[in-house]
């Protein structure tokens, strides 16, 4: 800088005191170094990189079709076609209404094609929910103090080559075995991390309406089993009230035998 500053400096005086050729020469001059200069520096200040943001998407969508086992079926080929796959899948029968609940991983660029083309199926949609999470700030946290601590355990073993002693080794094999523990539950955690972010979760749930046309028939069951239990209940009341039966009972015949003992004693 001092040998630029010294250049400029004495191609100044020489200006001055130089004719006007010279002088138009020595200017041009003076521009091309500053002009280098100006590149230089802009070249230097390269501007911030972009930080990719780490975001983990999940939904849930509820919705009533017209045939249970063609929608699950149509769920299965549109997750072959975007590479998703079912982690989870249960069946229940509530009497009339038949419902299949599914929890589907896809890759997070697919996820609303996904979601549309499921909806597409639906005769009437009850719910549906999307969620992001933006995890950037936690993932490059994690990033970097796994990195700090990767660090710190290759000095730990640099130190272990130089230990004299068996106390020595002990105590920086322990530090190790530490630093070790938490590397892994790092890693673990990052590995977490990106997984959710790479895969999208939805959870489906479909159902149909299913046994309306009962009738006589399925009223009269339901009838017998109402019955049956309401059976069971007055005999558990019964149970419950057996002290005040046994009481009651005893006080009808007691009166009832003072009844006939006076009808007895009384003149004909």
């Amino acid at each position: 800088m001092t040998k630029n500053l010294l250049y400029i400096f004495s191609l100044a005086l020489f200006t001055m005191c130089g004719n006007n050729e010279s002088r138009k020469e020595l200017e041009a001059d003076v521009a091309m170094v500053s002009e280098a200069k100006l590149a230089s520096f802009n070249s230097d200040q390269s501007p911030a990189p972009i930080i990719e943001r780490k975001l983990i998407k999940n939904g849930d969508l509820t919705f009533e079709t017209h045939d249970v086992k063609k929608t699950k079926a149509a769920i299965a080929g549109i997750c072959k076609e975007l590479n998703a796959y079912i982690s989870s899948e249960n069946q229940n029968n509530y009497g009339e209404r038949l419902q299949y609940s599914q929890t589907i991983r896809v890759p997070a660029g697919m996820f609303d094609s996904l979601m549309l083309r499921i909806e597409s199926d639906a005769v009437k949609i009850e719910s549906k929910n999307i969620n992001t999470q933006d995890v950037t700030e936690e993932f490059i946290d994690v990033e970097a103090r796994l990195k700090t601590k990767k660090e710190l355990e290759d000095r730990y073993r640099e130190i272990l080559k130089q230990a004299k002693t068996v106390q020595d080794i002990i105590s920086i094999e322990s530090q190790i075995a530490t630093v070790r523990a938490e590397i892994e539950s790092m890693e673990g955690r990052l590995n977490y991390l990106k997984n959710q972010v790479s895969f999208s979760t939805l959870n489906v749930s479909y159902y149909e309406i299913i046994g309306t046309d009962f009738g006589f028939a399925s009223k009269v069951v339901r009838a017998l089993g109402q019955g049956w239990n309401n059976l069971l209940s007055f005999l558990i009341i019964l149970v419950n009230l057996w002290p005040f039966i046994l009481l009651t009972a005893a006080i009808v015949w007691g009166a009832n035998r003072w009844s006939k003992r006076k009808k007895t004693q009384s003149p004909s």
